[in-house]
């Protein structure tokens, strides 16, 4: 698990639970036996993904002391209204679910995307450059390619 994956199954758990302490933030860690080898979560390493969500992301992760210091995100309207920031890290979050239950993966079947891979760079660096790119697209049956790049 890289430290990415670290980093938004941390902001994830928090997000889905609300409000946590750092026992079950570590209790949660450890059941993820793939990601934590069955250790908890020590506070000194949630700090340090704590700071490094905050730099990385914006994302603050604060402490109510009262009734039991407990974890929150304190200023999730960043992630709400950023639409790119909450598709990447629920994307992400996904991935993280599905890499925790790699013993399922006979089970589990996905879509291939058309052209997200095979196109979006392309597409991003015609923005960077401001240059105009024209697409045009097929049926559903037949996917969406792009047919021209300006």
């Amino acid at each position: 698990m890289n430290q990415l994956q670290k980093y938004t199954w941390l902001i994830d758990t928090i997000r889905r639970a609300g409000k946590i302490s750092h026992k079950d933030l570590s209790d949660r860690w450890s059941r993820n036996k793939d990601f934590s080898d069955g250790h908890g979560l020590h506070r000194a390493t949630f700090n340090r993904w704590r700071d490094a969500i905050y730099e990385q992301f914006g994302i603050m992760i604060d402490c109510q002391k009262a009734g039991g210091y407990l974890y929150y995100i304190s200023n999730p309207e960043d992630i709400d209204e950023d639409k790119l920031k909450k598709w990447m890290l629920d994307s992400f979050a996904v991935g993280n679910v599905i890499g925790e239950n790699l013993s399922l993966k006979g089970r589990i079947l996905v879509d291939e995307i058309p052209s997200g891979r095979d196109h979006l760079t392309t597409i991003l660096e015609a923005m960077k450059e401001n240059r105009v790119v024209n697409i045009s697209r097929r049926s559903i049956a037949t996917a969406f390619p792009l047919s021209r790049i300006v």
